[in-house]
């Protein structure tokens, strides 16, 4: 039986490949800070494992298509100012997508608000570090260029 083979463009590849390695330093991020938040739960644990996983689902696709936009950017400025551009906003993408997916899975903590909001503003800060420091090393890298 022949294999099947399937050919991306190198950007495609390149892209997708970012969206793996970012989405397990999120998700971790995120459901470590999860738990943190809402410790008194009982379920805290596994609540916070379905925020990582709707998250990770969700976030995967949003990622990949905020790629693809800023793939087809035009900007005449140095490569660190575009890292910082596309670190704000997928930033306030990605942080309003958690506080949503938090706020759903706890919504019957009498807290549930206060402590997604916490979530997300703790993640921005946190996130746009490694979000950085995630872009500079794939820039530095040459994986997935033609």
């Amino acid at each position: 039986m022949p294999a099947i083979i399937i050919q991306m463009p190198g950007s495609r590849k390149r892209h997708i490949a970012k969206t793996i390695t970012w989405r397990i330093v999120a998700t971790g991020t995120t459901f470590i800070l999860t738990i943190f938040f809402f410790r008194e739960d009982p379920n805290a644990t596994e609540k916070a494992g379905w925020v990582a996983l709707i998250e990770t689902v969700l976030k995967m696709a949003l990622y990949y298509y905020h790629e693809r936009i800023w793939y087809n950017v035009k900007l005449r400025v140095r490569s660190a100012i575009r890292h910082l551009f596309k670190t704000l906003t997928w930033r306030v993408t990605a942080s309003l997508t958690t506080f949503a997916i938090a706020f759903f899975i706890f919504r019957e903590d009498p807290s549930a608000m206060e402590k997604a909001t916490g979530i997300a503003l703790i993640e921005s800060v946190l996130k746009m570090l490694f979000y950085y420091l995630h872009e500079r090393a794939w820039h530095a890298s040459k994986f997935g260029l033609k």
